[in-house]
């Protein structure tokens, strides 16, 4: 069964007889919060979980809210603009290593936005996980626009992030401690059933 540490939150403790340190799902609230636009600097923080793990399978931004679209002509048609979608970037970095994962859209609702809540994966094929072990790290969200080679955007659009949360998905070290409450708890198990045996 997969269980989810809230990092930072949960201590040391007991669940159904297993371990919390054995859940593969990691969780780390973000205060990245606010509306992101051309004219807004971009948001960045320093994580740390608090937690060594032994593997990392996935690593994926929580994160929910609305995108307003813009609004972009052709060179070749300046006099009809048209909605023009718009995005969010989470960019995750350790050292030399980088990778990221992105939210578009407002396209099609304009001038409404476009609501989002979705849990989007970083790319693997950037960033060796192993690289995350010490659950250390950057991360940077910005707003982003398309790239155009025939046109220009005229109206640019927004995003208003409403949360989001970095999740890791993978095992951590049990601490020393949990360890230690284990190994009492086995001991303990085994001695009642030795007593129970010699009463029989």
């Amino acid at each position: 069964m997969r269980k989810t540490i809230i990092a930072g939150v949960v201590g040391i403790m007991l669940f159904g007889g297993l371990p919390l340190a054995n859940a593969d799902i990691v969780e780390l609230p973000l205060a990245a919060a606010g509306t992101y636009d051309l004219d807004a600097s971009y948001w960045t923080s320093d994580f740390d979980f608090g937690i060594t793990f032994t593997s990392i399978s996935n690593v994926y931004i929580d994160w929910s809210g609305g995108i307003t679209g813009g609004k972009a002509i052709l060179y070749s048609d300046p006099e009809n603009p048209f909605p023009k979608e718009v995005g969010l970037t989470a960019y995750l970095e350790k050292a030399s290593n980088w990778t990221y994962t992105s939210v578009w859209g407002g396209a099609s609702t304009y001038p409404v936005p476009e609501l989002f809540d979705l849990r989007s994966p970083f790319d693997p094929g950037r960033m060796p996980w192993s690289a995350l072990l010490d659950g250390q790290g950057t991360i940077i969200i910005q707003y982003e626009e398309v790239i155009m080679a025939d046109g220009t955007y005229v109206e640019h659009g927004s995003v208003a992030l409403s949360g989001a949360t970095l999740v890791f998905d993978g095992v951590p070290v049990p601490e020393p401690a949990t360890v230690l409450l284990l190994s009492a708890g086995f001991i303990g198990i085994r001695l009642s059933r030795y007593k129970a045996v010699r009463h029989t």
